[in-house]
């Protein structure tokens, strides 16, 4: 809205506000709406709703008072220029012009000075003349019955200058505008003032936050937090807001992979939380079971680590199997090196137990057997290291 000298609106006060943090002590009109439409466009971006009272002041009285609602097309101060524009079309006096049709006779003709002058002389009739007299006819015939004339009722005023009634009249249309805003129709329109957005929080690192404000994208907060392994956050965020899935997700990230295997009958299985409960099994020594499960998901990374698992168990035949599908050298030189800490094993367990042997000797291969377990368990592990 235009600030015009001796027009301006000094001051703007927001309250009844649902779901608003804006200020509601009177402020500067040109901040104030500068409050509601940066609202507005934030509202536009994440299609919300809400509503408030706008209250404008101008010289300490009310100028006018309005409830709106957000967010709108175009800007809040072309709307409310609009708004006083169409208000001062509806309550504006209409100009008319009065015509007064005077059809006394001749000796019932009134001098010009005998009547008070109207209201504008502009917009009656110049001509006082009885019409009758000019156009009357000649012929002697029997006159006809007169028609009785309509007169319209005499006001007489007092006689009043062209710029002092000018005055007069701009001052009733001013207190009209204002009264309208102030006592007629309130407008509706769509307003409210956004929350901060949920990129924003998250980029923040609030998370809980992001969760209280938009309670429809919690899986979303869960799922950036799992897939950043931030287990701190992450099980606070399941303090607040449980969920058995996240019980899965932070056992997974704890390497707690017993209880990962316990929740599973307690979730939704997506593919992703499928191959973490087939690693949890690889993890406890259950390869058949992470087998089943590779069937469904086919993942070549898991069937490599199921084969290695196998290794790890001196299961040579069935790691073969999975291998001869992978055809992976890695898998074949681990199920070789296998095979051969396995023979080492038996072999020096034999001298380990063998009573004939030297006592020192004994504890050598016993020594040996420790370290022959040791890297066989722990085979291939640097190349699955994230899983």
């Amino acid at each position: 809205m235009g600030r015009k000298k001796d027009k301006e609106t000094d001051t703007i006060k927001i309250t009844n506000q649902e779901g608003i943090a804006l200020a509601t002590d009177p402020q500067p009109f040109d901040d104030g709406l500068a409050q509601l439409q940066a609202a507005s466009d934030h509202l536009f971006d994440l299609a919300q709703h809400g509503s408030c009272q706008i209250t404008a002041y101008h010289r300490d009285q009310v100028a006018f008072s309005v409830k709106i609602k957000l967010p709108i097309e175009g800007k809040i101060e072309d709307l409310i220029t609009d708004l006083i524009s169409q208000r001062q079309e509806v309550t504006s006096p209409p100009a008319t012009d009065v015509s007064v049709a005077n059809e006394t006779e001749p000796d019932s003709a009134s001098e010009p000075d005998s009547a008070s002058e109207p209201v504008s002389t502009d917009s009656l009739a110049a001509d006082t003349t009885p019409k009758r007299t000019r156009n009357q006819s000649h012929r002697t015939v029997a006159k006809k019955p007169k028609r009785t004339a309509i007169k319209l009722p005499s006001i007489s005023l007092p006689k009043v200058s062209r710029s002092f009634l000018k005055h007069l009249i701009t001052i009733a249309v001013l207190l009209i505008i204002a009264g309208g805003f102030l006592f007629g129709t309130k407008l509706v329109v769509d307003a409210y003032n956004a929350p901060p957005s949920y990129t924003s929080l998250i980029k923040k690192g609030d998370y809980l936050q992001a969760g209280k404000l938009y309670p429809n994208r919690r899986d979303d907060v869960r799922k950036t937090l799992t897939d950043q392994s931030n287990v701190k956050q992450l099980a606070k965020f399941q303090r607040v807001y449980p969920k058995a899935e996240t019980l899965f997700d932070l056992a997974y990230l704890q390497h707690d992979y017993p209880k990962v295997i316990a929740m599973s009958n307690r979730v939704t299985l997506s593919q992703e939380r499928q191959a973490k409960l087939a690693i949890a099994y690889v993890h406890t020594k259950q390869f058949d079971a992470a087998v089943l499960i590779n069937e469904q998901l086919k993942s070549k990374t898991l069937s490599e680590v199921i084969a290695l698992g196998y290794v790890r168990q001196k299961d040579f035949d069935k790691a073969q199997k999975i291998n001869d599908k992978l055809k992976d050298s890695t898998i074949s030189q681990a199920i070789e090196v296998g095979k051969k800490y396995a023979a080492g094993i038996d072999a020096f367990n034999k001298i380990a137990s063998d009573s004939k042997q030297p006592a020192d000797k004994r504890q050598q291969a016993k020594q040996t057997v420790k370290t022959f377990e040791h890297a066989l368990s722990t085979l291939g592990e640097s190349n699955n290291s994230n899983l």
